[in-house]
């Protein structure tokens, strides 16, 4: 069994491929998955997320979802060990800078009722491998005390997919993954 360090390591180098023979297909496909969910039947409010990396394009995705209308937002990173927090964004305006590279919206806060989750891997149970800052974990928990209602679907490759991921008691697992290929719900 890998420990999450040699398994992160191994999981970049497999995202890498899967992007490296994606020919910006993927992205697309899962859009059109996304926005046929019946969990979006009703107008709600999603996050997601600018892609960093080799992370799956989820500005695609948000696209569609701007285009149907949906209220977006994007997680912002406010401190280490702290949950991430969420600003309105609609696909114009600017974006600033954030850690890690990545971007982040001066918008004003909002509580998403919908995550769009980005990951290294996941597994059949729903649980995600991220880069180990803990930042998804904390907030997936808190929301989830604040809305019980609140659905979290990771963007992934279809590659991404492992037998396992390993987990710990603070593990938050998804509702759902969607990839080029396939749906996974886990609920």
């Amino acid at each position: 069994m890998f420990d999450k360090n040699s398994l992160r390591k191994a999981s970049i180098i497999r995202r890498s491929e899967a992007r490296a023979k994606d020919n910006g297909m993927a992205a697309r496909m899962i859009a059109s998955k996304v926005i046929m969910l019946p969990e979006l039947d009703v107008i709600r409010t999603i996050s997601g997320f600018i892609p960093i990396n080799d992370e799956i394009d989820c500005l695609t995705v948000l696209k569609v979802l701007h285009a149907a209308r949906f209220p977006l937002c994007l997680p912002t990173i406010r401190g280490k060990n702290e949950p991430l927090e969420f600003n309105f964004w609609d696909l114009y305006a600017p974006l600033d800078n954030g850690p890690f590279g990545t971007k982040q919206s001066t918008g004003v806060y909002v509580s998403p009722d919908v995550l769009l989750v980005p990951l290294l891997a996941f597994d059949d149970k729903g649980f995600r491998l991220g880069y180990g800052g803990g930042y998804y974990d904390r907030t997936l928990e808190k929301l989830r005390n604040e809305n019980p209602e609140l659905f979290a679907i990771g963007i992934a490759y279809d590659d991404q997919k492992l037998d396992s991921v390993p987990t710990e008691s603070y593990d938050q697992p998804l509702d759902m993954v969607i990839t080029e290929k396939t749906t996974y719900r886990f609920k």
